[in-house]
């Protein structure tokens, strides 16, 4: 139901009697003097207050800080959800403020009620310090300064922006997104604190997919169990009738999921409902050859548990989907980044493949020559080995494993046609053809890989000559020599690793837009406001994610930035660490033992509502430990640096040192000025941010000022 415009305005009256009451609140605590206090109450209205330091010039107004008063008469026509700008609004008549309480007269109606606590800066002064909060100025001449600097100021493209915006809607957040909050009636937050859950948390499809990789670590131990014991039903080994029950159960459930592998085989419609018949009777068809084996036990001769077993093998098709599954890929390439140690790990994972197969197929080799010695006429019931029958297990299997490994060199072939029985002809023959194709493959693998390792050491040992001939003409000390060096390195490792914007000419837009908004926008929900906005705003999530961010790819012990400079960008630190000192330089030693550095993390369980108390109570001081300490921190993936360039001008504090293939995300206040020009609500409330973020800023005394500040 619409509500009408007067009381619209009734709302937007009392939301802009709520600001003022708290702001009044904090100018009192801080000590305003009478005139300043007198003058607030004079100029009070909904038109932009001259904010400035306390007996300092008049600035650009950074704060908008309207004065209670009452509805007027004749209130003009409004559109619904929308304020008027100042030119329309007229200054109505203030009622009288008690300059000690700030005291203001409360609605007749039952109004709604702002959140006040939107945003504040963890570093958090003391009330001992001289605040450099913004406050109305009550004269126009020329003081001098607090210290030469009178405060952080909002940057003028934000304030273009704010009079660019004719309306500013403030949506209300859903309960159905916000989820159970205690109660409280007529509450309004301009940007949610709580974090939204995931679509698919919840239903069947993601109790799917978060079950995948422990359902592919059971099939692949069941399967490898399964090609060592099934052919050992050759030596007579029988296994507990448990583990067949666990067989039959696990394959029983895993149906939905051989289903999936099914639709993902590149089938569409009845092609892959057909591939999941045919995989589906097949395993059904499995199911019950266990069950019968399980039934009959040991009443069974040697070749009916060999028929009803044997069939198990054929799912060594599902290896291949199986390494997808467990994730063990990409964990190896998150922890190898960089061509040369991903060339390195993928030889070695190839070399440890080859060797796994290698031991299984002797495996069966051997079991498969002990059964067909066990025949009549057979090499295990004649000559040296007759008495083989009535050895141990263990020495069955060893005496065999030396009979099946000598029988496969291409030179013992006339040895092997003159077997006594076909089958040990056949499997003799068989050995040597499988052996020779099995050591080719493996000269081939190890071959490509090899060549490869070396194209990359050959670049790496050209960038060092290039640069040894150059150091040989202007020598420099040997720490440059070594950064220069590994510099080198770095970059050659990092010469295939691909970018946002080469992920993009791969990938078509709507996938390239997934990928960018899943994978970058969980690192920047760390941080609370950006989290909000892409919670209440899906595109805003999209287009910061793809057109904002911009990746860094930085080499070892890489300078990102040093103290004095100016900061153009806002640094997310998305893989490896950070290491950050506020005063003096990142030392050696603290960069090659940077587990010994205090780490910077972020408290958990703080929000904005959780944070705010009652509407005419201070602000919370977050923390009476000053944080700002001159100690190296080091910041890991998912906190950020240099937010305050977004909103104000801002130069480095501290210097900023990279630590082994670190990765970070930029956003510059430019980008997202572009990404939300046709975004009002959006506009409106990072306006409402940003003023809120600097008073906060203003109020850090100059020595606990960081870098590494954060907001909740």
């Amino acid at each position: 139901m619409e509500e009408s415009p007067a009381s619209l305005r009734a709302v937007m009256q009392q939301i802009e009697q709520l600001i003022q009451s708290l702001l009044g609140e904090r100018e009192r605590q801080s000590g305003p003097g009478p005139i300043q206090t007198e003058e607030l109450g004079r100029r009070g209205s909904v038109h932009s207050v001259q904010l400035s330091l306390p007996n300092s010039p008049r600035r650009p107004s950074i704060t908008h800080t309207p004065p209670a008063f009452a509805p007027p008469a004749g209130p003009p026509s409004i559109t619904p959800g929308s304020v008027p700008e100042d030119e329309a609004c007229p200054s109505p008549s203030l009622p009288p403020m008690d300059i000690l309480g700030s005291h203001v007269q409360p609605p007749k109606k039952n109004p709604k009620t702002l959140n006040p606590q939107l945003s504040q800066v963890s570093f958090a002064s003391q009330a001992s310090h001289q605040s450099r909060q913004v406050t109305p100025s009550d004269d126009g001449t020329v003081s001098e300064r607090l210290e030469g600097f009178d405060g952080f100021k909002l940057q003028p493209a934000w304030v273009k922006r704010q009079q660019e915006q004719s309306t500013m809607r403030i949506k209300p957040v859903s309960s159905t997104v916000r989820g159970p909050t205690p109660t409280r009636p007529h509450v309004m937050t301009l940007v949610p604190a709580r974090a939204l859950k995931p679509l698919l948390a919840g239903s069947r499809i993601s109790i799917l997919l978060d079950w995948k990789p422990l359902w592919g670590l059971i099939a692949g131990a069941l399967i490898l169990f399964d090609c060592l014991f099934i052919p050992l039903l050759a030596f007579e080994v029988r296994e507990p009738w448990a583990f067949d029950l666990i067989r039959i159960l696990f394959w029983s459930l895993s149906l939905p999921i051989i289903y999936s592998f099914s639709s993902q085989s590149g089938c569409l419609g009845s092609r892959a409902l057909g591939a999941f018949v045919s995989d589906g009777l097949l395993e059904v068809l499995l199911l019950v050859l266990i069950l019968c084996s399980l039934v009959q036990g040991n009443d069974l001769s040697l070749e009916a548990q060999f028929l009803l077993r044997g069939p198990e093998l054929l799912r060594l098709r599902y290896v291949k989907k199986l390494t997808g599954v467990r994730g063990l890929p990409r964990w190896l390439v998150r922890q190898n980044r960089g061509e040369l140690q991903r060339l390195e790990v993928r030889a070695a994972a190839n070399l440890f493949y080859t060797l796994l197969a290698c031991l299984i197929g002797f495996h069966l080799l051997t079991c498969a020559w002990f059964a067909a010695g066990q025949a009549e006429d057979g090499w295990g019931t004649t000559g040296l080995h007759a008495d083989l029958a009535e050895r141990s297990v263990p020495e069955q299997y060893r005496i065999t494993l030396e009979w099946a490994i000598s029988r496969i060199p291409p030179s013992k072939t006339t040895d092997n046609v003159l077997l006594a029985t076909q089958l040990e002809r056949a499997i003799a023959l068989a050995a040597t053809a499988m052996s020779l194709l099995a050591a080719s493959i493996f000269t081939s693998i190890v071959t490509n890989d090899m060549s490869d390792i070396r194209r990359v050491q050959r670049q790496q040992g050209e960038a060092y000559c290039q640069l040894s001939d150059f150091l040989e003409t202007f020598p420099v000390s040997w720490t440059l020599e070594r950064q220069l060096k590994n510099y080198l390195k770095q970059t050659v490792k990092r010469v295939t690793l691909p970018s946002k914007r080469e992920m993009a000419t791969l990938l078509p837009d709507m996938l390239h837009g997934q990928l960018c908004s899943e994978a970058l926008g969980a690192i920047l929900s760390r941080h609370q406001m950006f989290k909000g906005l892409m919670e209440k705003y899906p595109s805003f999530q999209r287009d910061l994610c793809v057109k904002g961010l911009e990746d860094w790819t930085l080499a070892p012990d890489e300078v990102l930035f040093s103290a004095g400079l100016s900061c153009q960008n806002m640094l997310f630190v998305a893989f490896n660490f950070v290491l950050y000192k506020r005063q003096g330089v990142v030392l050696q030693e603290e960069r090659s033992r940077p587990s010994k550095v205090k780490t910077w993390t972020l408290r958990h369980g703080q929000s904005w509502n959780s944070q705010a108390s009652a509407q005419a109570s201070p602000m919370p001081v977050l923390s009476s430990k000053r944080e700002t300490e001159d100690l190296t921190l080091r910041i890991k993936p998912g906190h950020w640096l240099c937010e305050p360039c977004l909103w104000t001008d801002w130069r480095y504090l501290g210097q900023a040192v990279a630590g082994s293939s670190a990765s970070l995300l930029c956003l510059n206040q430019s980008q997202l000025l572009h990404i939300t020009a046709g975004h009002a609500d959006i506009s409106a409330e990072l306006v409402i941010h940003a003023r809120l973020f600097l008073n906060a800023l203003n109020d850090i005394p100059a020595e606990e000022l960081s870098d590494v500040q954060r907001v909740l």
